[in-house]
């Protein structure tokens, strides 16, 4: 299915008063965005794009403002939150790895490109979508570990390139070779795993060719029976996650 059909797709679904997949709703908190007194081209706000638009004519005000990109096929429906000054907003999370963003917005059910984004492409039936680049965008910082609602754990080690690195602890009865990390091959040198665990207290080190590293990244530290300096960590009780609505 192309672009231009999928978004054709996305418009029967409005115009039927259902969205393809609503992204979760929630309001804005940046000062930045409160204070937005008109409408502008994409920017970065940290590691974020924030999108805004406005109606032409206060004598036609808009209701409903969400976009859907390229890069989720358009199958995802971001709505916009408008403001005090009647502006609409959109601070979108900026997926690893995406050179650029192509998308369309929905305005009352009518799809359009972005009025306020000067750049633009189109396809070969003539559909204009807006794009912007995302070179220049803020560097994500390391994190490790990094801990999620679900209780997935992202632990990440950088180091030289081609390099085994594993990681090791209580959980995989400290086995070296249990759960290896791939090197990101975007980023050269790094190396990341994710895995799920129960909550609790957990100690681990990673295995740099046969190596114990404590993680870098962690400053919490603890001794293990054997009073080696290993790296820990409390994984908190899950919270339930409301459902899209």
């Amino acid at each position: 299915m192309s672009s231009t059909e999928r978004l054709l797709l996305a418009s029967a679904l409005l115009t039927a008063g259902l969205a393809p997949l609503a992204a979760q709703v929630s309001l804005p908190t940046p000062i930045e965005i409160q204070n937005v007194e008109r409408a502008g081209p994409p920017r970065f706000l940290n590691r974020q794009v924030l999108l805004s638009f406005q109606p032409e004519s206060a004598a036609r005000p808009a209701r409903l403002v969400g976009a859907s990109f390229e890069h989720e096929r358009y199958g995802v429906f971001h709505p916009y939150v408008r403001n005090a000054n009647g502006v609409f907003l959109l601070l979108l999370e900026v997926p690893e790895g995406l050179a650029s963003l192509t998308y369309r917005l929905s305005v009352d059910g009518l799809w359009t490109h972005d009025p306020a984004n000067p750049q633009r492409s189109e396809d070969f039936s003539g559909v204009v979508f807006s794009t912007f680049s995302l070179e220049g965008l803020p560097a994500r910082s390391l994190a490790s570990p990094e801990i999620r609602p679900n209780g997935e754990v992202t632990f990440r080690f950088r180091g030289q390139r081609g390099r085994f690195v594993s990681l090791i602890g209580e959980f995989n009865r400290w086995d070296p070779f249990w759960e290896p990390m791939p090197e990101d091959p975007a980023r050269p040198g790094l190396y990341q795993v994710t895995l799920r665990l129960p909550p609790g207290p957990h100690y681990y080190v990673f295995s740099v060719d046969g190596e114990r590293v404590p993680d870098p990244l962690n400053v919490e530290m603890a001794e293990d029976a054997e009073g080696f300096r290993v790296s820990t960590f409390r994984l908190p009780p899950r919270t339930a996650v409301a459902p899209s609505r």
